[in-house]
């Protein structure tokens, strides 16, 4: 009898709270700046470039079940080696995001998942083109960011993510995304 007691009261709050929220889907288009690791040419070193694709995001504030799609290139030209190498990685990192509001336009968020990451790079030398491809590496990641409400159904968001690499060090992500509701599903 305690149990079931103790059931009704944990459950009663959680069902009326869960049916009175509505799941929205959200894409956010993003644009940022990284800094990761590149193994190529040896010996390896951290880059910072640009970063863009886009996020979508479909669940409640609270808990939503993310997806995020990004590309992100760099070149580097060697003169004394007489060397160039651009490099280009594709990413999908699949998690969860829970938005907490502070006020009624501001609120913050953390992310945790996790990074499939695959790419290639092409190193010309002399004229040479070499291409190596990356192979699929799957790390975890985290993060938080801010958000402000602009309008009832668009979003500014800004953030940082941390991604654990190969090296078992930390890439970050610094990105800033423009979100835009697509309206509410009921469930």
């Amino acid at each position: 009898m305690k149990k079931l007691l103790l059931f009704i009261l944990v459950s009663t709050p959680i069902i009326s709270w869960s049916q009175s929220q509505e799941a929205k889907f959200t894409i956010e288009p993003l644009y940022g700046l990284e800094t990761s690791y590149v193994a190529y040419p040896s010996p390896g070193k951290y880059v910072t470039r640009g970063t863009y694709g886009a996020r979508l995001l479909y669940g409640l504030n609270k808990l939503s079940f993310e997806s995020e799609l990004t590309q992100t290139k760099s070149n580097e030209f060697y003169q004394s080696q007489d060397k160039k190498v651009d490099d280009t990685s594709n990413r999908l990192s699949v998690g969860i995001r829970s938005t907490l509001p502070l006020h009624k336009f501001v609120g913050i968020y953390v992310r945790t998942g996790a990074r499939a990451s695959q790419g290639e790079t092409e190193i010309t030398t002399a004229g040479v083109k070499e291409t190596k491809d990356s192979p699929l590496l799957v790390n975890p990641y985290g993060g938080a960011g801010l958000q402000v409400a602009v309008s009832s159904y668009l979003a500014l968001n800004i953030g940082v993510t941390f991604i654990r690499n190969a090296e078992n060090k930390f890439d970050q992500q610094w990105a800033a995304a423009l979100s835009t509701r697509f309206g509410s599903i009921r469930r």
